[in-house]
């Protein structure tokens, strides 16, 4: 029942969002060559410096759920995760993890990481609801690198609250009290939202 409510209130937040017809469309050849120049998680991870314990952590927490790896299973296509992502991010060391089990569990699912100064111009192009060019910025591409969607900074579910209740608290309470929702989420959110783009992305080809 609370993945039934926080589904809804994700879909309410998404809903309510202003069209972005103005966002920059991104050449899928220029994704390309970004994507190739990013390193593996397990390349990333192995070279990460800070929250060292937290992305091991979360890295070899299971991630998926049982009906999340059926529909990965269905899933039609080819996928690429192109994520701008850095070590010392609260952020990505709460998602990143997860989307790597994500495209660990499909042949036809890749993720690549590359840096902010590398990516700067997709976090510019793709800003969190409240203007900031945020880590991680992860786009969703197809197999011919188009963009299908993006993943930005956080959950909806989270983000709604970190702009609303959570922009009241200090910042050590706003951090102990996000993290305690990543704990008990164990990246399934992240996971859903990545995988709904893909599975909706699939169905209009």
């Amino acid at each position: 029942m609370k993945r039934i409510l926080t589904l809804f209130c994700l879909f309410l937040f998404v809903a309510s969002q202003p069209a972005r017809a103005q966002d920059p469309v991104f050449e899928p050849a220029r994704l390309d060559s970004l994507y190739q120049s990013g390193v593996p998680f397990g390349t990333f991870l192995k070279a990460a410096e800070r929250r060292v314990e937290r992305w091991q952590a979360n890295t070899a927490k299971e991630g998926l759920t049982e009906g999340q790896r059926q529909r990965i299973e269905a899933l039609q296509g080819t996928w690429y995760l192109l994520a701008v992502a850095v070590d010392g991010c609260s952020d990505s060391v709460s998602t990143i993890p997860f989307l790597s089990h994500l495209a660990g569990a499909s042949e036809h699912i890749s993720m690549r990481i590359i840096a902010p100064d590398t990516g700067r111009f997709i976090m510019e192009g793709r800003p969190t609801p409240d203007g900031r060019a945020a880590t991680p910025t992860v786009l969703v591409l197809n197999a011919e690198f188009e963009e299908v969607g993006a993943f930005i900074e956080r959950p909806a579910a989270l983000q709604e609250w970190a702009l609303s209740e959570g922009a009241d608290l200090s910042s050590n309470e706003f951090s102990r009290q996000k993290f305690a929702w990543y704990d008990e989420d164990a990246g399934w959110q992240t996971v859903e939202a990545v995988l709904s783009i893909m599975e909706r992305a699939a169905q209009e080809r």
